[in-house]
């Protein structure tokens, strides 16, 4: 047995050390299947992980995630593990499991040549060691690995244990809570405010029964032609650029028409479930067009960064340049995320605007309804 190190100020690698993300990589290399359960992971190791499997073309591989069934997972780092399962039980290389009948913190890795395990780490390194960023750039971890045959076995046995149905279930089989991600797109936006989990909790208890469910229209998928850009895709629609968080929310006749929906061009305060607030009104033709009053951009960073927070998409800087559409929401996103509609609710609450105008206050929600979401995180 030999300790791995990490390599930060002060405690650099002395000359007979050897990294963490060295020895990982060197195992990777000479293996052909490969085993890991850890407390932890990250949406960027998660990445580097399925990099590292397809470069070094592990014909097996089984990731076992031990602390989020019972703590809650990030929505971000949720998403990205059910996209690698996916991407390995397609490929037939293996799965994404998360340990369901206790916290699981062991950080144990295990490489296998030909059917037997060779080698085998034992210690404090996440997996977000393969891939640092800044959370864990100054995180200083120590691990061991041995490649004596009776303790890689004993290594293996383990993690053999926790990958049977009594320990752990596939990612996908069982229902993960979710720790939902801030929406950091409209920090220090103008014309939005920010406020407290208890004052949205304060406006929500004053909501009455007039409620409309407005759906997201959205093309099926990135193959589908039809509302490529129109609604919240608009950015891709022909004829004058717009910038990627710009939607039009085009509201259907049957919802406009139903008693208690807002009046044409008389604007109203929104407040949304994760704590935002900006003021908002319905126009255009036949008052089809539910809008963020300022600025356009206001209810697609709160629509779009929602998602882009529970990492389903990534913001595209150049609409223009985005021809595989990367960046278009689908009814596929909108299915993973949970909710494919907007809750618009009216409240007994009235504010006063800036100017003196005193407004309704509505509540907006697109909090996910298929799986259990927890409170934003700091």
């Amino acid at each position: 047995m030999r300790l791995l190190y990490s390599d930060i100020l002060p405690l650099r690698l002395e000359e007979s050390q050897q990294a963490f993300i060295e020895y990982f990589n060197e195992a990777v290399a000479n293996s052909d299947s490969l085993d890991i359960a850890v407390g932890y992971v990250s949406k960027a190791s998660l990445m580097e992980l399925q990099k590292i499997v397809e470069d070094n073309h592990i014909s097996n591989i089984c990731l076992n995630i031990g602390m989020y069934y019972l703590e809650g997972m990030p929505e971000g780092t949720y998403h990205a593990a059910v996209s690698l399962n996916e991407a390995w039980k397609q490929a037939g290389v293996g799965e994404v499991r998360i340990v369901k009948t206790l916290k699981y913190h062991g950080k144990l890795y295990t490489f296998y040549k030909n059917g037997h395990p060779v080698a085998g780490i034992i210690g404090s390194h996440n997996l977000g060691a393969i891939k640092l960023e800044a959370f864990n750039l100054r995180q200083y971890e120590i691990s061991a690995v041995t490649e004596v045959p009776e303790e890689v076995e004993e290594v293996s046995k383990i993690i053999f244990k926790l990958k049977q149905p009594n320990c752990s279930a596939n990612i996908q089989e069982i229902r993960v809570p979710l720790v939902r991600e801030e929406n950091s797109a409209l920090v220090d936006q103008e014309f939005v405010t920010k406020i407290t989990s208890d004052e949205v909790a304060a406006y929500q208890s004053k909501i009455t029964d007039i409620s409309f469910e407005i759906p997201l229209k959205v093309p099926v998928d990135h193959a589908d032609p039809k509302m490529r850009g129109s609604n919240i895709n608009v950015c891709y629609a022909s004829g004058r650029k717009r910038v990627w968080w710009e939607i039009e929310m085009v509201v259907s006749k049957e919802i406009r028409d139903l008693p208690g929906y807002p009046e044409h061009q008389l604007p109203f305060m929104a407040v949304t479930d994760d704590g935002w607030k900006f003021k908002a009104w319905t126009c255009g033709q036949n008052n089809k067009n539910l809008y963020s009053k300022d600025d356009l951009k206001i209810m697609g960073r709160w629509i779009k960064g929602r998602l882009v927070a529970s990492g389903l998409v990534e913001p595209v800087n150049q609409v223009e340049a985005d021809t595989a559409f990367k960046g278009m929401i689908t009814g596929e996103i909108l299915e993973k995320y949970g909710k494919n509609s907007i809750t618009l609710t009216k409240t007994t609450v009235k504010t006063i605007a800036e100017d003196g105008t005193e407004l309704d206050v509505w509540v907006l929600s697109f909090l996910p309804n298929n799986a259990d979401v927890q409170e934003v995180t700091a």
